[in-house]
């Protein structure tokens, strides 16, 4: 099947195998960011990009073909083809870009295999906070609904990092959609914006639709996910720099090349930060945004 083919190369110096989990344009966009700069590091350097199966019954004998090939480095771009390469392949480092830390969907591995690192795309909790302060002056309360066993790991780092930036972690635990629903309910006037961490309990197709109607009718600042969030009507949303995260990824590529050991390497965390606004959403919560804030926004949504 195309793309599945990784051909043995062993007699070739400076081999660099990227996998992409799909042909989707983030993906694209990072690979381009990565290629640029390993080739900086070494135009002569073979980058061969092959994207990952899709099909269970030809993952097995495409990481068997990726393994027995020994490139010199396996870049990986995107949580599924992290997932399966970092938990199978041991014997060649593993770079991985475009990877969700936290979260109940993307967690990875634990511990982290001494074979791998990579640049992660989770914006810093504290960056977000603090971006939040400045967008919202009144914020003091910041609402999370989660579900413990999925993703209650992120919760102590949130709370250090609302801790730290003056404010307060107002933490909602559900077990299930019904209990979501319940929580959203009684969030005016015991929160000053919720904010979100990607957890499949509390993000699901019904509950999606109730949290952006109900915090538009109750004036809450919603945090969304991702810039789509926006789109349907969360206030705003961080998102990182793609091609940017992917030359993060390339840079810890180039320093395992010249002899580093990934496990030297701690995960890189996305230096360009941009923010996603709506702005119809801010007038229908009365929420005055700031021409400073209108400027800094790389997409402001108008009807």
């Amino acid at each position: 099947m195309p793309g599945l083919h990784v051909p043995d190369a062993s007699g070739e110096s400076g081999r660099v195998v990227v996998v992409k989990s799909r042909d989707l344009a983030p993906y694209n966009q990072a690979m381009e960011g990565l290629r640029r700069t390993l080739l900086e590091y070494d135009p002569a350097l073979s980058v061969q990009e092959i994207q990952f199966p899709q099909s269970e019954l030809t993952e097995k004998s495409f990481l068997e073909a990726l393994e027995k090939s020994r490139p010199d480095l396996i870049v990986t771009i995107g949580t599924q083809a992290t997932r399966s390469i970092g938990r199978r392949i041991t014997g060649v480092p593993v770079v991985f870009s475009l990877v969700l830390m936290s979260g109940d969907s993307e967690v990875l591995f634990r511990p982290r295999p001494t074979n791998v690192t990579g640049a992660a795309m989770d914006v810093p909790i504290a960056v977000q906070f603090a971006r939040m302060k400045e967008i919202i002056p009144d914020l003091r309360r910041v609402g999370v609904i989660y579900n413990p066993k999925m993703t209650g790991d992120v919760i102590p780092a949130a709370r250090s990092a609302a801790a730290a930036g003056g404010l307060t972690l107002v933490e909602i635990p559900v077990a299930n959609e019904a209990q979501v629903m319940k929580a959203l309910e009684g969030l005016k006037g015991r929160v000053d914006a919720l904010w979100s961490v990607a957890d499949s309990t509390v993000f699901t197709p019904r509950s999606v639709d109730s949290i952006l109607l109900l915090t538009l009718r109750d004036a809450i600042p919603f945090i969304g996910l991702s810039p789509s969030f926006v789109k349907a009507g969360a206030l705003l949303s961080f998102s990182c720099d793609y091609e940017d995260v992917g030359a993060q990824s390339g840079e810890m590529a180039v320093e395992i090349l010249k002899g580093k050991s990934p496990s030297d390497l701690p995960v890189a965390y996305p230096r360009h930060v941009s923010l996603f606004l709506n702005l119809n959403t801010a007038q229908t919560i009365h929420l005055e945004i700031s021409q400073k804030i209108r400027a800094e926004s790389q997409v402001e949504f108008k009807r």
